[in-house]
């Protein structure tokens, strides 16, 4: 899967671990912002690094949370047993998202029109009740963009928020033989 989002830091992935949920576990603790199907164009991967730096590069670090296990409906791959997030910021920066890569004509599914936040634990045959969990909280300080399957294994963009830079290149090798594609930026410290 191709998308736009946010790694859930190691030592707060493990605090999701630690909970008891039925089902086969998510293996890669990420909260996705926007979801670009199977794969991603190269050409698309480097629009979609202008547009995301663009935005990111405005956006300050912020902290998101959750309480809650949930479920959503269950799907081909059974039920997604999560926990939601709460961040206003987190759904100011996905609406900013959503309208940079729209207005860049960059496409992404448009399946679920209301964004729900929220860390995936496990997809199990049946849904579960609803429950609380103490307060897992941390901060959101980089946007990563995976561009396909394999997660860090494959093409993965991290953009740090507030990163002062001068400005990003164009992706300047965009070779269909992914193993060649090398991303070039140019970094200088502004005063």
């Amino acid at each position: 899967m191709a998308f736009i989002g946010f790694r859930v830091p190691a030592d707060t992935a493990q605090l999701f671990k630690s909970i008891d949920v039925p089902g086969d576990r998510e293996q890669f603790s990420h909260i996705t912002i926007l979801n670009f199907g199977d794969e991603m164009s190269l050409e698309d991967i480097g629009r979609g690094m202008e547009v995301a730096y663009g935005i990111v590069s405005k956006t300050k670090p912020f902290m998101v949370r959750t309480n809650k296990v949930t479920c959503f409906p269950g799907g081909d791959d059974g039920v997604p047993i999560i926990c939601p997030v709460e961040s206003e910021a987190l759904h100011d920066l996905w609406a900013k998202l959503r309208d940079g890569f729209d207005d860049a004509g960059i496409p992404f599914s448009k399946k679920f029109p209301v964004y729900k936040p929220h860390v995936t634990l496990s997809y199990a045959p049946e849904p579960i009740k609803d429950r609380s969990i103490s307060p897992i909280e941390w901060g959101a300080h980089e946007l990563v963009l995976w561009g396909g399957d394999g997660g860090d294994r494959g093409i993965a963009v991290h953009m740090p928020f507030t990163m002062r830079a001068a400005g990003l290149l164009r992706v300047v090798d965009l070779r269909r033989n992914l193993p060649n594609v090398r991303v070039v930026a140019r970094y200088r410290e502004q005063a």
